[in-house]
């Protein structure tokens, strides 16, 4: 079985939406090979930290929230439904995400909408302690995304956690 299946089939697994976003986030981080994962609720114009994994075991921002209108990157990807990355190494950077990236450790971020049928449900954000991203990983990104928002829509729940 390739990466990928395994990954969704540990997705489809999972019972609640809770046990959902913590196995989304498991394997996200080996399936991306990177550093950290975290999943976000958008709720209005607020991004309130669900759950997260570090392969390191140290804690990201798991239960802040942030304003969505503070960084108009992360507005972009929820308006947009569209991955977006983001490195500090890019002079054209949004300084907000760089700020937040410097002070998480991490050189790079790949935000992804976690869709339902009716809106972005939430966020799931990638992060990389070196390199960057380019665009066939964030469209697996994308599609993995997907897998998880119809597993939370088929799990009756998608605006609580």
């Amino acid at each position: 079985m390739e990466p990928y299946e395994r990954a969704t089939a540990a997705l489809a697994e999972e019972q609640t939406i809770r046990g959902l976003l913590g196995t989304a986030c498991r394997e996200a981080v080996g399936l991306f090979d990177v550093t950290a994962c975290a999943i976000s609720r958008v709720i209005g114009d607020l991004l309130v930290g669900l759950d997260e994994h570090t392969v390191s075991g140290r804690p990201l921002a798991h239960g802040h929230e942030y304003l969505i209108s503070d960084f108009p990157l992360t507005r972009e990807v929820v308006d947009s439904g569209e991955p977006r990355w983001v490195s500090r190494r890019d002079p054209e950077a949004d300084a907000q995400e760089a700020a937040l990236l410097t002070s998480l450790g991490f050189e790079s971020l790949l935000m992804v909408c976690l869709p339902t049928s009716d809106a972005c449900w939430g966020l799931m954000e990638l992060y990389a302690e070196e390199g960057h991203f380019d665009p066939e990983g964030a469209a697996l990104a994308a599609r993995y995304a997907e897998r998880v928002g119809v597993l939370l829509e088929r799990l009756g729940q998608p605006d609580t956690a």
